[in-house]
């Protein structure tokens, strides 16, 4: 049987795996760069500002690609990830604000804080179906990218990790995620269809302030909490549908600067939606200060329907 050698790793058995900063310069040559096979990890600032960077082939040795690796190389346009990489630190690619593309391998876990924020050209993203975490501000300031599917594995999008996607038109949640954390699509203006999760229990402050596309929204019967903001300056949003186990909103000006906002229905009673918002009317803040009371439907269901597992 063969034996493992039970020494530690030297500094040079390290250097003979791990890519430092400083083992490459960036010059007009380094136009296209590929890892050689057997390094299983891209240091911190390795290839930070290597602005004549187009063209990245990664081999399948690679594990992790440390914080900062690729930050603010501008001219990067394509990306060759392999199966094998396990982590995208945090701000690896912050600021690559020429590439276009970016498809994961299903044996990515965890993309850091900032790991792809202010890639501005980056049009198509495809998530590894392993993804477990994404980082805030992940792909915050992506301003061209138009759809986002998070697979069922990720069961946590931190806060602002799509803010300000201009062009961010439709989003698929994971099923695993029970809440919308604080900003995660704040300023997404383009943004027309998101599919809930039917776990949700919580959507964060500010969670989809500025939206100013989506037209409505049917929470699932699950959420319990509201948090200030949250539908902010959805400008379009017509109708909203509150379900019965809501428990707590934080604001009662939640709707404030949805000047299209007509319909609410609630499906509890009327005298739970009045405790729910403490006896006041829920009335909208429109952008040009005028007050609106919108029509309340209160369904007074009898029984929530259950949530799927328990």
């Amino acid at each position: 049987m063969e034996q493992m050698d039970p020494r530690p790793a030297t500094e040079a058995d390290q250097k003979n795996t791990v890519v430092y900063r400083g083992m490459y310069e960036d010059t007009p040559d380094i136009g296209e760069l590929v890892i050689p096979d057997g390094m299983t990890v891209i240091a911190e600032g390795a290839f930070r500002e290597f602005t004549n960077l187009q063209r990245l082939v990664l081999p399948p040795s690679v594990t992790t690609i440390d914080a900062c690796a690729f930050s603010g190389c501008t001219s990067l346009t394509s990306i060759s990830f392999s199966f094998g990489l396990c982590e995208i630190a945090d701000e690896a690619f912050l600021g690559c604000s020429s590439l276009t593309s970016v498809v994961l391998p299903d044996s990515v876990r965890r993309v850091g804080e900032g790991a792809f924020e202010g890639c501005a050209s980056l049009g198509r993203l495809r998530l590894s179906e392993r993804l477990e975490v994404i980082g805030s501000s992940a792909f915050a300031f992506c301003f061209n990218l138009r759809d986002v599917t998070i697979p069922d594995s990720c069961y946590l999008v931190e806060f602002n990790a799509f803010a300000s996607c201009f062009q961010l038109e439709a989003v698929k949640l994971s099923t695993s995620m029970a809440m919308i954390d604080e900003s995660l699509f704040e300023g997404c203006r383009s943004l027309r269809t998101v599919d809930l999760p039917p776990k949700l229990f919580k959507i964060g402050r500010r969670a989809f302030r500025g939206c100013r596309s989506l037209p409505f929204l049917i929470l699932p019967v699950g959420m319990r909490e509201i948090g200030y903001d949250a539908f902010a300056d959805c400008t379009s949003m017509t109708r909203i549908a509150l379900p019965k186990g809501l428990r707590e909103v934080e604001d009662d000006d939640v709707f404030c600067g949805c000047d299209a906002l007509v319909e609410l229905s609630f499906g509890g009673s009327a005298e739970e939606f009045e405790l729910l918002f403490h006896g006041k009317t829920v009335t909208v803040t429109r952008s040009d200060d005028t007050v609106f009371t919108p029509k309340l439907t209160c369904l007074d269901l009898n029984d929530e329907i259950p949530l799927s597992g328990s």
